[in-house]
């Protein structure tokens, strides 16, 4: 089966021979979407100038109260404008982008191919230029070489990492999901008569994050595991000859069972590294074996996260040595502003507990009531500021 898409329509590496990608992650908003969230975009996006964009899932707030007292028709409209908003710094500059979804998307009541079509109307969307296949949010885009051949010099990689397990935590990678990645890149190479380097962009982080940390000691301040990753009292950071570049600020929330994407994708070869989001307020990127493995936090202010450190990543690839890749972060602090939207709301996103584990954890230590002081003492500047005012 031939590559689909007419080489015209796909994404080339500049004449000078580099590439830039932008990964939005977790935008998590309903319409109207914060328009901080759209400020951050539109900041990265004018800083950098990138050649494409991914959102990695978790654009729509698909929990969000709003959707549960509606009729279908009315969760099918206020979904497309969502989505439509989330698109408009991409759609307004002429920047082409693709799309993969998370554990939230669907919970809207609308699932991922009904949404897909809404992404497919928007100008520059790729997602329909794309190898895919299998479902909505999977997919696989050749990068071209500068030279406007139809030689193919890097891949981009989307996968739906999939969503929430009956069973509490998260289901694990699909095992047809990761037989077509690896299937798709040995198609590709036999097509393109060499393996073609690539990059897999999911929602849901791998569970080898976990191999590349180690406990905290007693003067550093670590992270519990998840589900079946905690252990009472063990705190865990990135161990130092992991650890490329970032920090680990909340669990990692991966699936309980591993279902071998990293040693397929490993094994098959082509795959230089796997990015994802979900853990809003981590940025740790990790070497292992030969593959990066990496965060971007959330792009969004709909939801919990970091503050005025939400970011853009930014990846910069070179077509002659595109394992070499470069990357680093775009936050809301540089581009837009040092001081926090909503300072009471904000500081309490980016320090309350997240899951189960970190929370029983926080009762073990005086951090949950530094936090709580802290809250507290925010609350009651904002109320007497408001007092004052009226």
């Amino acid at each position: 089966m031939p590559l689909a898409g007419d080489k015209n329509n796909l994404p080339h590496f500049r004449p000078d021979g580099t590439f830039r990608v932008m990964q939005f992650a977790d935008i998590q908003d309903v319409a109207p979407v914060s328009p901080d969230s759209l400020a951050l975009m539109a900041a990265a996006l004018d800083a950098e100038r990138p050649d494409f964009v991914v959102l990695t899932g978790d654009q729509v707030k698909g929990y969000a109260p709003a959707f549960r007292h509606m009729s279908p028709r009315e969760v099918e409209s206020l979904t497309q404008r969502t989505i439509e908003q989330v698109c408009a710094p991409m759609v307004s500059r002429g920047i082409p982008f693709i799309v993969t979804y998370g554990n939230h998307d669907r919970q809207c009541g609308l699932d991922n191919a009904a949404q897909e079509a809404f992404y497919h109307t928007q100008p520059g969307c790729l997602n329909a230029n794309a190898w895919a296949e299998l479902c909505p949010g999977t997919l696989c885009l050749p990068i071209l070489a500068s030279n406007e051949s139809a030689d193919a010099r890097l891949a981009i990689w989307l996968a739906d990492s999939g969503a929430g397990d009956i069973g509490g935590g998260y289901e694990a990678f699909p095992t047809e999901t990761l037989d077509w990645l690896t299937g798709t890149a040995d198609r590709l190479a036999a097509e393109k008569d060499h393996p073609v380097p690539g990059i897999l962009f999911q929602h849901i982080p791998l569970p080898q994050v976990y191999e590349c940390l180690r406990p905290a000691r007693t003067d550093e301040k670590g992270i519990p595991g998840y589900r079946t990753h905690y252990t009472p009292h063990l705190k865990l950071v990135c161990a130092e000859n992991y650890l490329e570049s970032g920090t680990l600020r909340e669990p990692v929330c991966c699936p309980d069972t591993d279902s071998g994407e990293f040693e397929a994708l490993s094994k098959q070869g082509s795959f230089l590294g796997v990015f994802f989001g979900h853990d809003h307020k981590n940025t740790l990127v990790a070497r292992y074996r030969g593959m990066r493995l990496g965060y971007a936090p959330t792009a969004g202010f709909g939801s919990y996260g970091p503050s005025v450190e939400r970011a853009a990543r930014v990846f910069t690839f070179s077509e002659n040595d595109p394992a070499s890749f470069e990357t680093h972060l775009l936050d809301y602090r540089t581009l837009v502003s040092a001081e926090a939207p909503h300072p009471l709301r904000d500081k309490i996103s980016s320090t309350t507990p997240v899951t189960a584990e970190e929370a029983r954890e926080a009762f073990r230590t005086p951090a949950l009531i530094a936090c709580v002081a802290v809250t507290t003492a925010l609350a009651c500047r904002l109320i007497h500021s408001i007092t004052k005012r009226r």
